[in-house]
């Protein structure tokens, strides 16, 4: 499996109030959703209708429908995992993809290689520990961001804990061209951030813009240091306004990716419990 995604601990849930609430960290799928222009596009169709004729005739009434649902791996609010990048032919791990990728997807850190996430969570909210209400395109996040953001948010970063950063880029899910970074690329750390994050013992990362970096990328691939040489996935899509306004300083942090073998990424549905 390879990823550092630490296991269930029993103890996180004896840590919850009894006033404890749950929190929608996702965007519903729709077709009008933007998607970022190196995937395709999501899309739904009914397969079959209420009413449409069946082989045999149903004396009650009674009729059912169904749909055809094409998407990416990395469509609306996804998880990356540690096959979607490599480094000079080799995935994390030194895999080598030439020994792996297949016809059907790769045979080794796929999706379906992801665990249930059941983890603590810092939420840095660092558009507003910048005083704005969203970050610009292509501004990249510093460790002073995070420092300010983490002060704010009054916790610390421990080992094992998933770090979700709040750019305030969601306030564009509905203008998808400058949603997926078409108006000036989009907001996110730079290396010098993502290796503040890793020396902290972060093991899974996400923010609420579709590529997590600032893009376009002024330096090294933040994403390959992550998935390649760290073993760290990264999540993307996520909706935090919500949860980051609680200032929280940790949350219990859920998602569970879908099973999809051979994939580089899934569809997730997760949620904080404050």
């Amino acid at each position: 499996m390879n990823s550092r995604l630490p296991g269930f601990d029993a103890k996180l849930f004896g840590a919850i109030g009894a006033g404890a609430k749950v929190y929608e960290l996702s965007h519903a799928m729709a077709p009008s959703m933007p998607v970022y222009h190196q995937h395709i596009p999501y899309s739904l169709a009914l397969h079959r209708r209420h009413g449409d004729p069946h082989p045999k005739k149903r004396e009650d009434g009674s009729s059912f429908a169904n749909e055809v649902i094409v998407t990416s791996g990395h469509s609306g609010t996804h998880i990356d995992a540690l096959g979607h990048f490599s480094r000079n032919g080799c995935l994390h791990g030194g895999i080598k993809v030439s020994e792996v990728e297949t016809r059907d997807g790769y045979r080794e850190l796929n999706a379906a290689d992801i665990p249930p996430i059941i983890q603590p969570a810092v939420v840095l909210d660092v558009a507003v520990a910048r005083g704005v209400d969203c970050l610009g395109p292509a501004e990249q996040i510093s460790v002073a961001d995070m420092e300010r953001a983490l002060a704010l948010s009054g916790s610390e970063i421990k080992a094992g804990d998933a770090v979700l950063i709040r750019t305030g880029w969601s306030k564009y899910w509905t203008d998808g061209e400058t949603f997926i970074g078409r108006r000036g690329g989009m907001p996110g750390p730079g290396e010098e951030a993502a290796r503040w994050l890793i020396a902290r013992g972060a093991t899974l990362v996400g923010s609420d813009t579709p590529g997590f970096e600032c893009l376009p990328t002024p330096g090294v691939s933040v994403h390959a240091i992550m998935l390649v040489d760290e073993g760290i996935h990264i999540m993307e899509n996520l909706n935090l306004d919500e949860i980051a306004s609680l200032r929280r300083p940790r949350v219990l942090f859920i998602a569970l990716p879908l099973r999809l073998s051979g994939s580089t990424g899934s569809p997730i549905r997760p949620v904080a419990i404050a």
